[in-house]
């Protein structure tokens, strides 16, 4: 007999699973749009604090409750809805909300939010386009080894579900004490930048973002690796065509590039379009590409000199002899800090792919950089998952919603070693 999950208090994962098996296996709607759409109207009614999702005395009006829910979110958080309307059936959506009317989303961690967002986003078969969510705490050493500031621009150019955004916005608060609404939100509104091609995606990390510090407006969907001098050379009608440098240039005064870039760019797929791949150094002339090699001078080029870029690449671009010209060039432009060697098992479920992360300083005028320097190299011996791609939690770990606090991992050491390493070579980020 197939093994029954029951809706446990506070644990929105079994809770999508219970409503998955009560009623959108069966629906034939797609289960992540009819999710997401609830939770955000759910997280409307709690930010408006109209106490209105709840089920009804009929399935009709609870499905009209619930629609007019949807339809102002929309309105006060636009982009975030794909369809601001229900398609389960009433009866299907009754069953729905009763289920998810018992938890308060507005009062739960980030990290349960966002644990739950990757994975019903996991749910749609992001994996097939070599889009993997980057493990939180994965994402949290990135963010402590580059250590943005609130002063700060601070970008994701394949920002998916949002976690690198997430994540520096809750360093800054802890790091500076950023807890005023006001500054959070005008840190949000405008250091906050992040741009993705999925759709799906897009609105989650909007959704994050509201729920962080209602700062969804630098969210944007559009293809990162479209150069200006790429601008109506192709004609899909489904992809924007404008670029990040036409989102800066109209929406931050004297903007000469971006402070700190964090990202995992897609691992999967090429580019093999001749005009596209001509507009890129790094293509060295081939006639296939895969992306994340184009991910790494694109990041290069959105860096202001001096910027910082913690970059998640597999362990190929590192070692595999035909990207010889691409290290070459990478050591032309930047100076590399430091090289993070991930376990084979941090991807998993989804790709047993080993990975790296890339950290670089774009070369600036004030930097003065010798011919042979020292590089901080290191390697996870402790990848906090298992083979079967489930986490290993310390046995000490306190009650805690962070994967930072409760995974055994040896991140904590690795940032604490590198923060040494810094001091050692004294390089000091610029403020």
């Amino acid at each position: 007999m197939a093994k029954r999950h029951y809706n446990q208090e506070g644990d929105l994962q079994s809770l999508f699973i219970h409503m998955e098996e009560l009623v959108l296996a069966n629906s034939g709607e797609d289960e992540f749009e009819e999710v997401f759409k609830l939770l955000i109207a759910k997280l409307w009614d709690e930010r408006s604090q109209q106490s209105r999702f709840h089920p009804y005395s009929t399935d009709g009006a609870t499905f009209e409750a619930i629609a007019k829910l949807m339809q102002q979110a929309e309105k006060e958080w636009p982009g975030v809805l794909d369809e601001a309307k229900p398609r389960l059936t009433p009866e299907h959506l009754s069953i729905c909300v009763d289920a998810l009317s018992k938890h308060s989303i507005s009062n739960d961690s980030l990290d349960v939010i966002d644990s739950f967002f990757e994975f019903i986003v996991s749910k749609s078969a992001k994996g097939a386009k070599g889009q993997y969510f980057t493990p939180r705490y994965v994402v949290e050493l990135c963010v402590r080894i580059l250590q943005p500031a609130s002063h700060e621009t601070v970008l994701d150019p394949a920002c998916g579900s949002g976690g690198f955004l997430l994540h520096t916005l809750k360093f800054v608060k802890r790091n500076e004490g950023l807890n005023n609404a006001e500054e959070l939100e005008r840190f949000c509104s405008e250091k906050l930048w992040g741009f993705d091609i999925d759709n799906k995606a897009i609105r989650v990390a909007k959704a994050l973002m509201v729920l962080a510090g209602d700062g969804s407006s630098n969210i944007i969907r559009l293809n990162s690796l479209l150069k200006p001098e790429m601008v109506g050379l192709f004609n899909n009608i489904n992809d924007p065509d404008f670029t990040i440098e036409d989102v800066c240039r109209s929406r931050i005064k004297r903007h000469k590039g971006f402070d700190v870039i964090l990202t995992n760019p897609p691992f999967a797929g090429e580019i093999r379009e001749k005009d596209f791949l001509n507009c890129y150094t790094v293509a060295n002339k081939k006639d296939q590409v895969e992306r994340d090699v184009l991910f790494i001078e694109r990041c290069l080029e959105l860096l202001k000199p001096g910027g910082r870029l913690a970059i998640v690449l597999p362990h190929n671009k590192f070692a595999n002899k035909a990207l010889t010209f691409l290290r070459e060039w990478i050591f032309k432009k930047a100076r590399v800090l430091a090289v993070i060697g991930l376990g084979r098992h941090t991807f998993l479920p989804h790709t047993h792919q080993k990975t790296s992360i890339l950290v670089l300083q774009k070369n600036s005028s004030l930097m003065k950089i010798l011919p042979d320097y020292n590089i901080f190299f290191a390697i996870s011996e402790k990848e906090g998952k298992n083979s079967k791609g489930q986490f290993i939690l310390r046995e000490s770990a306190l009650k805690s919603d962070s994967n930072w606090d409760i995974v055994d991992h040896d991140f904590s050491e690795i940032s604490e070693s590198f923060a040494q390493f810094l001091k050692q070579e004294n390089i000091k980020f610029e403020e």
